[in-house]
């Protein structure tokens, strides 16, 4: 995720019932940034908006998820992926996750809740990202100004050691 606050999210589900289930559910969560598209065609069409997430089914109309997801990852990486699917294999799981698909959730009745922990892992991790990059930019920007100290306190001393 990019470290909205309430970050952006597409939601590309076919099943009326299915999608006002998760909607509902992670509103109450208060993830009510939300875009939903009926299939991967809409959501291209839209991908301009730069979400943080896309949550997809792996088989769906058209465009199939992974296809949808390689697509889209050519494109901007900085988008994250999880597959909330009907297919319970653990073989196109692992493919998937090994392409880069952020988690992979089998649609059940459980299915709400570990979404909404896979997002709240999603901007943990991004903010831990943030914090270890201004620890590190940090760290560099102390040595360099202990070199540009170091570098002065020489000059000084080799220019007064002439004078003399």
């Amino acid at each position: 995720m990019q470290g909205r606050k309430n970050p952006l999210i597409f939601l590309i589900e076919d099943s009326t019932v299915y999608k006002d289930l998760i909607v509902g559910y992670l509103q109450s969560k208060k993830f009510s940034n939300l875009k939903i598209f009926k299939n991967g065609e809409e959501c291209l069409r839209h991908i301009h908006l730069n979400p943080d997430v896309i949550i997809l089914d792996y088989s769906s109309e058209g465009i199939n998820g992974l296809e949808l997801m390689l697509q889209v990852e050519r494109e901007n990486s900085q988008i994250d992926f999880i597959f909330l699917s009907a297919q319970n294999n653990v073989d196109i799981a692992v493919r998937i996750m090994k392409l880069g698909a952020a988690d992979y959730l089998v649609k059940n009745d459980q299915a709400p809740k570990k979404l909404v922990e896979s997002l709240e892992r999603l901007k943990e991790s991004t903010t831990r990202e943030k914090k270890s990059y201004g620890f590190k930019v940090g760290v560099i920007g102390f040595f360099i100004l202990l070199f540009l100290i170091i570098m002065v306190i020489t000059f000084l001393s080799v220019f007064f050691d002439m004078g003399l």
